[in-house]
């Protein structure tokens, strides 16, 4: 019994309330022109082609245009009962290695309906599991658009691997004086970077284009856990960049062979659109910093 225990499959759980009743919320797992909005869709992706074939037995491909990536998930469905419950595996591709699903449905008591989603991860996946929960999360997100509910916003989540120890890449993200050196897009200078670290402190930095304007963003501190979790809102002060709208920002770090590997999850943007530009913004301010901590690592 031990033994199957040890090698039992790790497993994240997320839960998500509905307005919707369970048969809208069930239906929208099957209906085409919906899924491709949602399922497994990223903020710059582009639907390109859903097939479901919703029956025991039956299966799913869903194709995105990620660039110059068509990205493709592929699934089977082991268990339908409407509206309450489904499960499915799926993977990248039609023969490889797949993981399973399991989501359940029930009424709330106020018209609404209460989503569990059990996800078992493949063993090479534990070291993601706050990812695969956040994109979930931000997937129930766009479920709850297709049902006809506002949400809560569009959810970014992106990966990165630093050649550095992870006390450096917590430095970079906590000291004003490393701020200075990273935290803007490519193409623009960082004009100022402050950080009082503590559960209620602020953190800003502005920033200037080549083009002379300039842009303020900043937010609280909300959790502090060095050096592997912080967490903090981001909001922009300055310039039209969605000034009403604060988003939450998760960074998690895992240190593997003196390496990093970030995890890096806003929540609560305000729409797609919001989210890729984000998404470019981010990842050449991340080209930045994994100059700034291979610096830090060999001075």
């Amino acid at each position: 019994m031990r033994l199957a225990a040890e090698t039992r499959s790790p497993a994240i759980a997320v839960s998500r309330r509905f307005a919707a009743p369970p048969e809208r919320v069930f239906d929208a797992w099957f209906d085409p022109d919906a899924v491709g909005a949602w399922l497994f869709a990223t903020p710059d992706g582009v639907s390109k082609h859903v097939e479901i074939d919703g029956r025991n037995g039956g299966g799913f491909a869903i194709h995105e245009q990620r660039g110059e990536t068509l990205a493709t998930h592929f699934g089977v469905y082991r268990e339908i009962v409407r509206p309450s419950r489904i499960v499915f595996s799926f993977g990248a591709d039609r023969q490889g290695s797949s993981t399973a699903v399991a989501v359940d449905i029930r009424p709330d008591g106020g018209g609404g309906s209460l989503l569990t989603l059990r996800h078992e991860l493949d063993p090479e996946w534990a070291a993601l599991d706050a990812s695969v929960r956040a994109g979930w999360a931000g997937i129930l997100e766009g479920l709850a658009r297709a049902t006809g509910e506002p949400g809560n916003g569009h959810t970014l989540i992106l990966h990165r691997t630093f050649d550095a120890p992870r006390i450096l890449v917590w430095k970079a993200w906590t000291e004003a004086e490393h701020l200075m050196r990273w935290i803007c897009p490519a193409g623009i200078r960082v004009l100022f970077a402050e950080a009082d670290l503590k559960i209620g402190g602020k953190w800003r930095s502005g920033m200037r284009s080549p083009d002379g304007d300039e842009y303020i963003h900043a937010g609280d501190y909300l959790e502090i856990d060095p050096p592997s979790r912080l967490v903090f809102t981001h909001k922009w002060e300055r310039n039209d960049l969605e000034p009403r709208m604060t988003s939450e920002i998760t960074v998690t770090l895992n240190e593997r062979d003196g390496k990093t590997d970030m995890i890096f999850v806003q929540s609560g943007l305000g729409s797609r659109e919001s989210a890729a530009s984000h998404k470019h913004g981010w990842t050449g301010a991340f080209d930045n910093l994994a100059r700034l901590a291979s610096a830090l690592a060999n001075p």
